[in-house]
């Protein structure tokens, strides 16, 4: 498996926020317009109620500050003197941009302060639930881990299957038979990979429209609109990533393993997926091989492991076999 080398940052500009996602919550600037190409590093928002009541010391100051009516109906709780000792702490950091959801009224102080700190100030029509759920999806997108293979990525009865492989083996050429056999292409040739929490890893095309996504090369034959041939049946835009297929030239020093008991893992941004070596061979159908490997998946998921209740079984049969040769030792006649 090869990665291929971006130059993806780290973080994105209020700027870039808002015009994303303006319409989504009706966000309006109120203060702080000169902030607006502050940078946004973490993806979870942050609501600061401990910072405005003067515990400033784990502060989350360097993701969207989401403000509801609980920090604002205390801000507006305590007097003139503690109000502005306590803003002015939690200002002394750099903050992107604060969000008071609900269409709530900022308090005259914070709009000073956002200004005089060049901090933007918005309100939104939006619940704060609602609102820190869908900056969380859109931040997750944009800032999370993440790393661009070669390969291709297939939607396998609802599994993410990732092909990987040399140049030229039959990665693009097996995931069309696969889209033939209605299953759904992802993306082709280079899929990115995104990490989202611990143990989930989500992939995508590396296009820039989704339009250009789905496109396929398949040697001899060119570039082929997948999308436009297939309909919406035969891609999607994203999937998650949940077993690789590592396809090779077959070689008899290859170790073919027969019994699938002892399961291979890879490592992809931490995360541990299984991982199968298929060797190709002329007149092998890779496209049902690939079907049953994804199928096996779903059943091991549903707690039924082929191999193993295989391998209890034939021993327990083998113990019995020993049990019946035992009495026909003590056979006195």
């Amino acid at each position: 498996m090869s990665t291929i080398p971006e130059n993806s940052s780290n973080f994105i500009t209020v700027n870039e926020l808002i015009k994303d996602m303006a319409d989504d919550f009706n966000l309006r600037l109120i203060a702080g317009r000169k902030g607006l190409s502050n940078k946004i590093i973490a993806v979870n928002p942050h609501r600061p109620g401990l910072a405005m009541a003067g515990y400033t010391k784990y502060f989350r100051n360097n993701t969207v500050q989401i403000l509801g009516r609980t920090e604002v109906s205390y801000i507006e709780s305590i007097s003139q003197k503690k109000r502005s000792k306590f803003m002015k702490n939690m200002f002394a950091f750099e903050m992107p941009c604060i969000i008071i959801s609900r269409h709530i009224d900022p308090p005259r102080l914070l709009k000073i302060l956002c200004n005089k700190y060049n901090v933007p100030l918005f309100t939104s029509d939006g619940q704060t639930t609602l609102l820190i759920h869908g900056l969380t999806v859109y931040l997750n997108n944009h800032l999370a881990p993440g790393i661009t293979l070669h390969g291709t990525l297939v939607d396998i009865y609802g599994v993410g299957v990732l092909l990987t492989g040399l140049s030229g083996i039959g990665k693009s050429e097996a995931a069309l038979d696969l889209i033939d056999r209605s299953h759904r292409l992802v993306a082709d040739d280079a899929v990115k990979i995104f990490k989202r929490g611990d143990h989930l890893l989500m992939g995508t095309g590396i296009a820039p429209d989704s339009s250009l996504q789905h496109h396929m090369e398949v040697r001899g034959v060119g570039i082929l609109d997948i999308a436009k041939m297939y309909g919406i049946r035969g891609v999607r835009v994203h999937k998650r990533v949940e077993i690789e297929i590592n396809l090779i030239k077959w070689s008899s020093e290859f170790d073919v393993d027969r019994t699938g008991i002892k399961e291979k893992t890879t490592e992809i941004l931490g995360v541990e997926i299984p991982f199968v070596q298929v060797a190709l061979v002329p007149g092998k159908n890779i496209s049902v091989i690939i079907e049953v490997i994804a199928l096996n998946y779903v059943l091991k998921l549903s707690g039924y492991d082929t191999a193993k209740i295989f391998n209890a079984s034939l021993i327990n049969l083998m113990k019995q076999k020993a049990k019946k040769l035992a009495r026909l030792d003590e056979d006195e006649e």
